[in-house]
Order: structure tokens, then sequence, then C-alpha cells
């Protein structure tokens, strides 16, 4: 196969590695970037995914890309409400609230930088509504039974106030700046690359094309 129909063929994967992400309802394709479902906004546009890392789409499923980076995203949301209930279970209601708030700033700050493909699986399983759910009821009946009545209140309302994504909201601003300092991309984008880049090395695929990705919008984030 000659390299032009090579270039040709990979364009069409790549194109249809696209449609088909459009077709699940993943993402909306905008000349700002893509914008998920869930609110989530990747700066990387579909020709630039195309252009810098359409090799790996080939292999990976932009679609299934998105998932990942989009559990990853959530995952100091999951990773707070599963550690509130065991902290009601052994600190006070205060000083839990405080723990969960200090992981999940801490995480939310750790996690662009620690993306792993096994880890966001486990994360999808964990941010399942009903088994969170069955979680809180076991550990707030048995808080409720031990007379604990201020745990039970801090437990449903941290439960309420971590799904509902108030949390994330009242904190935005501060971790949004403090991320700032810590990563050339947004939070997003990092993520994004860096499955992108986990999925290339799996498939052993090079991309010596991703850090003009990376400058591009990298530009973009420092405006």
């Amino acid at each position: 196969m000659s390299q032009a129909d090579a270039s040709f063929t990979d364009g069409d994967a790549g194109e249809s590695a696209f449609a088909e992400a459009e077709e699940e309802g993943v993402y909306v394709s905008t000349p700002q970037g893509l914008f998920t479902a869930s609110g989530v906004w990747f700066q990387a546009t579909e020709e630039m995914l195309r252009d810098y890392a359409g090799p790996v789409l080939q292999h990976v499923a932009l679609a299934e890309l998105v998932r990942r980076a989009e559990r990853w995203l959530r995952s100091p949301m999951t990773l707070a409400a599963w550690m509130l209930p065991l902290a009601l279970l052994l600190l006070s209601p205060w000083a839990a609230a405080g723990a969960t708030l200090t992981l999940f700033c801490g995480w939310t700050l750790l996690c662009p930088s620690l993306a792993s493909r096994r880890a966001a699986q486990v994360a999808g399983w964990m941010e399942q509504p009903w088994l969170q759910g069955l979680f809180y009821v076991l550990v707030l009946s048995i808080l409720a039974a031990q007379g604990r009545l201020a745990a039970v209140g801090v437990g449903l309302a941290g439960f309420l106030l971590l799904r509902w994504g108030l949390v994330r909201r009242a904190l935005r601003v501060p971790l949004r700046a403090a991320m700032r300092r810590l990563y050339p991309l947004p939070p997003e984008d990092q993520v994004l690359r860096a499955f992108i880049l986990r999925a290339g090395l799996r498939h052993d695929v090079a991309l010596p094309q991703l850090d003009r990705l990376r400058n591009h919008i990298a530009r973009r984030w420092s405006q």
C-alpha cells in the first residue's frame, strides 16, 4: 500500500471513529472543542485529534477515550463519596467532613497526572449510584443504631452534596487556579491526552505530533 493510500485509509478510520462517537451521543463537536452530555469541555477539537492522534483511533474508539477521561475526572467525587461513610465510622462528624474535603481537593489536584485505564474502570464501577446508596444505607444504619444522629445527618448531607456536584462547583474556582499552576493544559485535556498516550503505548503506536496538540491547547489555556 502506498503512503498516500495509507494516509487515506487512516483518515477514513479516524472520521469513522468520530462519527460513531457522535452517533452514540458521547459528545458534541464544536469549533471550541468537544462537549459531553455530562458537561465536560475538552478544548481539543475533532480536527486536532484527527491530525495528532489519528493512529490511536484505529485501535481505541474516541468515544471510549472520552468515557475514560470523564470517569477519571469524576474520580475525586467518587473517592470522596466512599471516604465519607468510612470516616464517619472512625471520626467525629466534622473531622470526617474535613478529611473527606481534603481527600477531594488533594485528589482533584493529583489525578490529572495519574490517569490509569484500569483505575478508571474501577472508578466507573465505584461511582454507580445504587452501589454507593447501598453502602450509605448500611453505614448510616450502623451510625443510627449507635445513636450518632449528627453523623447520620452529615452523611446524608455529604452524599447529596457530592452526588449533585455541589462540592465540586463550590471549590471550582480555587482548584482551577491551583491547576493552572500545576499543569500546562486544562485538566480535561490533560487527562484525555494522558489516555491517548497510554493507548498509544499499549498498542505500540508512535505519536510524534501529540506535543503540537499540547502546545496548541496550552496557548489557549494560558490566555
